[in-house]
């Protein structure tokens, strides 16, 4: 069975997502985290975007045997909605993506998910670094002495 699902923020500027999802673009469910998408092994799942905060979800999705899916370029999903007239809703994404050909979907592993919330966790480690390292620049030589352990400990 093939499950499509919209993942989008709960409020503007938001930190929490909700999923919006169905099999046949009638019915309607909506969850919380990927966990409780009713899925089995042998299903496939299509979403728009997978954000690092669901991995967990996603990862528990794979080792049930569901086959999961995210869209390769985002801009096809406007582009659907502009040839089918749908709306911009979940709903109207969703369907959207039901109209977006496979292989504009990039099937994910484990060790893939895994790998790509590291690299999320070491760009932002870098990024971090970079700031103190900028900032220990400007700094006098008594005031560099404080910063000097949070750097060498980034």
């Amino acid at each position: 069975m093939k499950f499509y699902a919209d993942v989008h923020r709960t409020k503007k500027n938001s930190e929490r997502f909700r999923i919006t999802y169905t099999t046949d673009g009638k019915a309607f469910r909506h969850v919380d985290s990927f966990g409780e998408i009713p899925a089995g092994p042998g299903d496939r799942l299509f979403m728009d975007t997978l954000p690092p905060q669901h991995t967990d979800g996603a990862i528990e999705l794979l080792r049930r045997g569901v086959e999961v899916y995210y869209l390769r370029r985002l801009t096809l999903i406007e582009k659907m909605r502009r040839e089918h007239k749908l709306p911009k809703s979940a709903r109207g994404d969703i369907k959207a993506l039901m109209n977006i050909e496979e292989g504009w979907f990039r099937r994910v592993t484990e060790d893939f998910l895994v790998l790509r919330r590291m690299i999320l966790a070491h760009r932002s480690l870098s990024k971090t670094h970079q700031q103190l390292m900028n900032k220990y620049r400007a700094l006098s030589e008594a005031e560099k002495e404080v910063l000097k352990p949070a750097i060498s400990s980034i």
